[in-house]
């Protein structure tokens, strides 16, 4: 949990400058895991962690377009971040 406070502290005072390097991030682990989800055929499955692994991303950008509030911004983000993750890691392994 302390880690998770600090990453958001440093997200908050600095957010016009992370914005940037979280768009890459969220747009690069993303397109990894969409690749390695669309590698193994398109069964109902993978078409589903296909979907949410869309959606987590452009629910951050959304969420930047749409100037919600900081936090907001960054409860997104990390949500979408560790989905990101967790989908590729998934791929990865199994």
């Amino acid at each position: 949990m302390k880690l998770y406070k600090s990453i958001e502290e440093f997200y908050l005072s600095h957010f016009y400058l992370v914005i940037p390097l979280a768009i890459i991030l969220i747009a690069c682990v993303g397109s990894f895991g969409a690749y390695y989800i669309t590698v193994k055929g398109m069964t109902v499955l993978n078409f589903t962690m296909l979907f949410f692994c869309v959606a987590g991303a452009m629910a951050y950008l959304t969420s930047i377009l749409g100037q919600l509030a900081r936090k907001t911004s960054f409860q997104i983000f990390f949500f979408s971040f560790v989905l990101e993750v967790v989908l590729l890691t998934i791929n990865l392994l199994f």
